[in-house]
């Protein structure tokens, strides 16, 4: 059955950017190798989640709520590293608001990274990290599967959507992980 079109749409245009974002984190084996993508993903997140918690969600998607988890990888780069990366805890972004179609865009890229989180959590486990020791961001992520299928549904009923709007801002949200990993 093939995916819903706006979903493949999307799955398409971002593959590449995709593909290189997985490359980047990588197989998550070592202690060392989680540790720069906890650290990566809250330089990520950092930058991400003030613009949503800034949309006003119970206007721009009433009935839908995200999975936020920088307060999560905060305590979890201090799990693994002993103190917080990249800067104090505090968001590091101004928290300017998405439109409700950027947000479709930037949700597509970050819910679908919870279908991710449900393996990632078993890799955490297995290096010793858990929801109360390194991965509670990941246990918050996965602990929800029906928030993706939930979004996937929003996703395609939503109308009148600015269709160009919400492929950039999940070109943007791939391109602001990629970077986020690519600083250290």
């Amino acid at each position: 059955m093939p995916l819903p079109r706006r979903r493949q749409n999307l799955k398409t245009l971002t593959a590449d950017l995709h593909q290189r974002l997985d490359d980047k984190v990588g197989a998550l084996d070592s202690i060392e190798g989680y540790a720069a993508y906890v650290e990566g993903m809250l330089r990520f997140r950092r930058e991400i989640e003030p613009r949503i918690e800034a949309s006003n969600l119970a206007d721009v998607l009433p009935g839908f709520l995200p999975i936020l988890i920088s307060k999560e990888l905060e305590r979890d780069v201090a799990n693994v590293r002993g103190s917080v990366a990249a800067g104090n805890s505090e968001l590091s972004r101004d928290g300017i608001a998405f439109s409700r179609d950027e947000l479709l865009g930037t949700l597509y890229v970050l819910e679908g990274s919870a279908l991710g989180a449900r393996i990632l959590v078993r890799r955490a486990a297995g290096l010793g990290f858990g929801e109360n020791s390194g991965a509670a961001h990941l246990a918050k992520q996965s602990s929800n599967a029906g928030n993706w299928n939930a979004f996937a549904a929003l996703l395609e009923t939503v109308r009148n959507v600015d269709e160009d709007a919400m492929a950039n801002a999940a070109l943007a949200t791939f391109a602001t992980a990629l970077s986020a990993f690519e600083t250290h």
